[in-house]
């Protein structure tokens, strides 16, 4: 019974923060291919996993779905970007989680370099559409480059990626999850009305702590 009430205030308190948001929310919808750096992510070969993320910005969040596996996996990422805090939802094989970050803090299982210096060069590239300039991205461990672009306006873009230092939207970057490194590619850019109960957390959804959730996904990834 206290679980019950301890999820029913978590939800209302949810529902209570975005009560000044309006039922639908003009968005910049980003499309982005995914490629896996790796063939594998421990037994899984990487062929078989999804292969495109969405975004959506928003004046007062991002949100970002890796969705697939049959819809039997997703992984989100919801960022409030008033409070600075980005909620991590993981659905695998009807197992439905999430952990709610700190200010600040990347979403769980999420790697962030110990280095992280940028070069900004001044080159373009038009990706799906969008006039994108190149950064050089130097780890320490390995050098690449991506590209962001000054085409729309987001508030802290870069909230639920390492890159929070770059004040656009990326077309072109690379992450970590786990021990799963992506490059993501966009595909498709438009501008979107949707249903701003998509940033809330569904009551399906039970809470577990941070290193819980990191010990799932690194789990899922590693297991050979």
């Amino acid at each position: 019974m206290t679980g019950l009430l301890f999820l029913s205030a978590l939800w209302f308190s949810s529902c209570r923060r975005s009560a000044d948001i309006p039922d639908t929310i003009e968005a910049h919808y980003l499309k982005y291919r995914v490629s896996y750096l790796e063939d594998r992510a421990g037994a899984i070969p990487t062929g078989i996993l999804p292969d495109h993320m969405d975004t959506y910005y928003t004046r007062h969040f991002v949100l970002t779905r890796i969705e697939g596996f049959l819809n039997q996996f997703s992984l989100t990422q919801i960022a409030d970007l008033r409070e600075r805090k980005v909620t991590t939802l993981l659905n695998y094989f009807g197992n439905k989680i999430y952990c709610a970050g700190e200010d600040g803090e990347l979403p769980a299982g999420i790697v962030e370099p110990a280095r992280l210096d940028c070069r900004y060069t001044g080159d373009t590239l038009t990706i799906a559409g969008l006039r994108s300039e190149r950064i050089e991205i130097d780890t320490g461990e390995e050098k690449f480059d991506i590209y962001f672009t000054r085409d729309f306006s987001a508030r802290k873009p870069n909230i639920t990626t390492p890159y929070r230092c770059i004040d656009h939207a990326l077309s072109d970057f690379r992450i970590q999850l786990s021990l799963l490194k992506m490059h993501l590619t966009c595909l498709e850019y438009m501008t979107k009305t949707i249903e701003s109960e998509i940033f809330a957390i569904p009551e399906d959804y039970s809470p577990v702590t941070r290193q819980a959730m990191e010990e799932i996904i690194n789990s899922l990834f590693t297991k050979e």
